[in-house]
């Protein structure tokens, strides 16, 4: 039997399909930037049967325009995988800092899901345990465990 890779398109709707029932989706068809949204082209693979679903409110001034506040474009990019052995070479006291200072940043819980792997940390999260561990006197390597390319949700 042999395995059968899915197309760019195929993976995509996969993605968009899995996505669609715990997502913020966007239903404003007359919106300029549904094309290129998240939001919109995962709304496209929503399902019909529930009476209700989790959308951004079309009423408010600052959705579905240029200027959409909600706006999710529709790229990929690197994505890191846990980082088990960041504190490794680091000293305790430098350790202790940074760890404090990134939870306090992503709250308790995310962290540890990000420092497991279960959550992928995306570029802007990246930067933002780079600018600690710098701020706290690390200069060395940021090491994680893997990477993923993914939307930015």
């Amino acid at each position: 039997m042999q395995k059968t890779e899915l197309t760019a398109t195929q993976q995509e709707e996969s993605a968009f399909r899995q996505k669609a029932g715990s997502y913020l989706v966007c239903f404003i068809d007359s919106c300029p930037l549904r094309d290129q949204c998240l939001r919109w082209l995962v709304g496209q693979y929503a399902d019909t049967t529930p009476m209700a679903l989790t959308a951004v409110n079309p009423r408010n001034p600052q959705i579905g325009g240029d200027g959409c506040i909600m706006f999710r474009r529709k790229e990929r990019a690197v994505m890191k995988r846990g980082f088990t052995r960041l504190y490794r070479e680091m000293p305790t006291y430098m350790e202790q800092n940074i760890r404090q200072m990134l939870i306090a940043i992503f709250t308790r819980k995310k962290y540890f899901e990000m420092r497991r792997g279960d959550r992928l940390i995306t570029p802007e999260q990246q930067q933002d345990i780079l600018d600690v561990c710098r701020r706290y006197g690390w200069t060395g390597p940021i090491a994680y465990d893997g990477e993923a390319e993914d939307w930015l949700w």
